[in-house]
């Protein structure tokens, strides 16, 4: 139903004001994260992903056991890079 609403000078016209708004030194930029974005999500809904490359990082992280945060010295989950408590980086 959209797509025959959809005419070519709405696109145009939409164009007009991203461009307006943006900029044309922005426009690169945002087309290539939005680009990004689609494919990642296309990506995760498709499972496109390597679960035993994520399952490796996880069986390495097991044998070190829980990390604990040097900052504020509370224990994080196995695979975490960052601590859930203050947001610092875990060793």
């Amino acid at each position: 139903m959209l797509a025959g609403a959809l005419q070519p000078w709405h696109l145009i016209l939409i164009l007009v004001i991203v461009l307006i708004v943006f900029g044309p030194g922005k426009l690169p930029d945002l087309g290539k994260s939005l680009g990004k974005g689609i494919s990642e999500f296309k990506k995760s809904t498709s499972g496109e992903y390597d679960e035993p490359q994520f399952e490796a990082k996880g069986s390495a992280a097991v044998a070190d056991g829980p990390k604990v945060c040097a900052v504020c010295k509370t224990e994080n989950a196995v695979g975490n890079q960052f601590c859930g408590n203050c947001g610092a980086k875990l060793a």
